[in-house]
């Protein structure tokens, strides 16, 4: 069934690349760079979260990280 939800999950980010790329005007290079990482990004995390269901959310993660270095930098300058 994971498989499944992958294949609509690329389907719909294949569908996305097709309509929206040939918007994008050729000469905006930075622009077709952004919309091809966070696209990718996004489908990553899509497929992450359907393999993994109990992995826990960006938000905490990212929390994580920050708690991390906040306790870093202040013991380092305390």
């Amino acid at each position: 069934m994971k498989g499944v939800y992958i294949f609509c999950v690329t389907a719909v980010v294949v569908l996305m690349f097709i309509y929206q790329w040939p918007k994008i005007q050729s000469t905006e290079i930075k622009e077709k760079l952004v919309f091809s990482s966070l696209t990718l990004t996004g489908w990553s995390l899509a497929v992450a979260y359907i393999i993994f269901p109990n992995m826990d959310s960006p938000a905490k993660i990212v929390d994580y990280v920050l708690t991390s270095l906040r306790s870093n930098f202040l013991d380092i300058f305390s």
